[in-house]
Formats: C-alpha cells, structure tokens, sequence
C-alpha cells in the first residue's frame, strides 16, 4: 500500500517539485495547528475562569470554533499531502507511528472529556481543570512528537 501510494502520480507531483513546497506545506501544517491550539487555549482558559469569565463557554467555543476548524483542515490537508509524498519515511519512522498514536488519543480526549465541558455553563470545577489540562497536554504532546519527527 505504501508504495502504490509513494508511486501515485500526486506524490510524484508534491515529491519532484522544488523544495519550496515541502517548506510551505510544513509552514501550513504548523500555522493549522496553531490556530487550532489557540482556540482550544482560548477555550481552556474561559472553562477554568482565568479569563473572559463574563461569558458563557458555550459563546466561547461557538466564536472560536471557525479557527479552530480552520486549523484542523489545514493540518489534515498538509499532512496528509507530507505524508502521500513520502509514506515509505512517515511509516518506519517512530516518532510519526508516536505522533498518530498520541493524536487518536486526543481526539479520544477531545471528544469525550473536553466536549462535555464547552456544553455545559457550569461544569464541576475540579472536572474542568482535569480535563483541560489532560486535553492541552495530549494536543501539545501531538504537537511535539511532530516536531521529533524531523530529527529521527
């Protein structure tokens, strides 16, 4: 599978251009998952009350939620285009497997524990704090094993 995907003629395509577009789509890659990190910090920060307590958090999710759909479509973009052209590299190497790993963990994460928070306005205190910090941890943990992925 992996090589039917390295031959395909959309690899060929990202992987035998100039380098300048491996570089923009690391660049794109990374500007997604910041706008996708900010809104969820934004939206940590309203659930825990260390700041714009004078809204609801459902507001708060609601008015970021372009950004944060934003940065998630231009990361599932890039990366999937990184990864189709050069699948041989990604797959053996153990910070990638890693980075996959820790993502399907927070979007298990995101979906089950931090979810629950943006629907409620007043959610337990403790469970709030829990869940947003297990939350940013496991997204900024993705994050980092990205970043490893390039020096392993």
């Amino acid at each position: 599978i992996l090589t039917a995907i390295q031959d395909s003629p959309l690899a060929h395509a990202i992987s035998k251009t100039d380098h300048l577009v491996a570089a923009g789509l690391q660049i794109v890659h990374v500007l997604g998952l910041i706008f996708f990190l900010a809104s969820l910090v934004l939206i940590s920060l309203r659930a825990i009350g260390w700041a714009l307590a004078d809204q609801p958090i459902a507001q708060v999710v609601r008015d970021t939620s372009r950004l944060m759909w934003a940065g998630l479509f231009l990361t599932a973009l890039s990366g999937t285009l990184m990864f189709i052209a050069t699948p041989k590299l990604y797959y053996f190497n153990w910070a990638f497997v890693l980075k996959m790993g820790l993502l399907v963990l927070a979007v298990i994460i995101q979906a089950t524990l931090f979810s629950r928070i943006a629907k409620r306005d007043e959610p337990s205190l403790r469970f709030v704090r829990a869940s947003v910090a297990l939350c940013v941890a496991s997204w900024f943990s993705v994050a980092m094993a990205g970043r490893m992925i390039g020096f392993v």
